[in-house]
């Protein structure tokens, strides 16, 4: 059975919860409080390994927060997601597809499409220090994902699958602005464009307001780490 730390941080990933946060505080606050819980008092469980985890960065797409660079998906709350950047724990996520004869997921930005999580940069083993992440390799988004989920056994019931475990140590997380997202040569029309034909078919917004909207969250401190 689930401990209350982690039922709390669960219902915390729902499309409710976050909505409700949204209307009563603002996201900024809704991650805040969610950061608390991933840097302070869960650790990341892969056998008998144990690692906390150091630095990470929150996504959230919706008609009222339209963060562009968001990765699309459909997930329950809580589930590992894998995309090019790296590996999330998942919020509730849903938008509407493009059903195709060849079942590719082809996302359509609707009003009601709402997805995210919450993007894993560091960690660091439990009996280490925060620092100690970039000695043991650990520290950039891919090199979590290679080390949480490096190889498992095709032919049995896979018995060290990562999971959040309760563990709680008391660190402060400092929140910042999200790695990487100024565009290379600032060319934001480019990187705007790229994303919308290689995810989506249609617009809500014309490329001009896009830009505007990518600069707005590209200012916002939604990343969190600890030293």
């Amino acid at each position: 059975m689930e401990k209350d730390v982690l039922q709390d941080l669960r219902s915390k990933l729902t499309k409710d919860s976050l909505i409700k946060g949204r209307n009563n505080g603002g996201y900024q606050k809704v991650f805040d409080d969610i950061a608390e819980i991933l840097l302070n008092k869960v650790a990341i469980c892969k056998g008998e390994k144990i690692f906390y985890i150091k630095d990470i960065e929150f996504y959230l797409y919706e008609n009222n927060h339209r963060d562009i660079v968001t990765y699309p998906r459909i997930c329950k709350a809580g589930q590992w997601f894998f995309h090019p950047s790296g590996i999330d724990i998942s919020f509730e996520s849903s938008v509407d597809v493009k059903s195709n004869v060849y079942e590719l997921f082809q996302p359509i930005l609707r009003e009601n499409a709402f997805f995210g999580g919450v993007l894993i940069r560091a960690i660091y083993p439990a009996d280490k220090a925060p620092s100690d992440a970039y000695k043991y390799n650990l520290d950039g988004p891919h090199k979590v994902e290679w080390a949480l989920f490096d190889c498992f056994d095709a032919f049995n019931e896979t018995t060290n699958f990562p999971h959040l475990i309760e563990c709680e140590h008391e660190i402060k997380p400092i929140p910042d602005v999200r790695k990487n997202l100024i565009p290379k040569g600032h060319d934001y029309r480019k990187k705007i464009e790229t994303i919308l034909n290689y995810y989506y078919e249609d617009s809500p917004v014309s490329i001009d307001e896009w830009i505007n909207i990518y600069k707005y969250f590209e200012k916002k401190t939604y990343r969190y780490t600890v030293r």
